[in-house]
């Protein structure tokens, strides 16, 4: 479904690298915004001029929204600064989401669901226990030697 699943860890490291993107995307917007105010006044050389700034400016725009799907992030909203990450909570897929102007990633919301729909990690059930219970196992663990199991290399079995 997505070729990335982060884990918040994963997710706030990016942080710095995405709110550079954002800076850039909002600041190649306003100037877009900027020469196509001045596009329909515009004659001759100015025009080109003009018309050549305007691919540019859409060039970068779409290079950085393309920079930040390779990325494995989502845009939702450029003036609000809202990116969602894919993220497993609970075992189940979600978006870890996150709003610029906040210090980490601190919220999900369901793939089907939005903004709206944001709920603190804090809240939200862990995909592992932490600690492994008594006679509990945990995925990838080995047992000990013994009982057809081979005694780990090096070790006398």
């Amino acid at each position: 479904m997505f070729a990335r699943i982060f884990t918040k860890e994963e997710a706030d490291a990016l942080l710095p690298e995405i709110q550079r993107v954002l800076s850039q995307m909002r600041q190649a917007r306003a100037e877009l915004k900027e020469a196509q105010a001045r596009l329909p006044e515009a004659r001759g050389l100015e025009r080109r001029a003009l018309e050549e700034e305007v691919r540019f400016l859409l060039g970068s725009l779409e290079a950085d929204a393309r920079y930040l799907a390779s990325l494995g992030v989502f845009l939702k909203d450029l003036d609000q600064g809202l990116v969602d990450f894919p993220g497993r909570v609970g075992g189940q897929v979600v978006f870890l989401c996150w709003k610029e102007g906040e210090p980490e990633v601190a919220h999900y919301h369901p793939l089907s669901g939005g903004f709206a729909e944001r709920r603190p990690l804090a809240e939200a059930t862990p995909t592992l226990p932490q600690k492994a219970r008594p006679g509990e196992k945990r995925p990838g663990a080995r047992g000990p030697p013994g009982r057809g199991r081979p005694a780990p290399p090096g070790t006398p079995g």
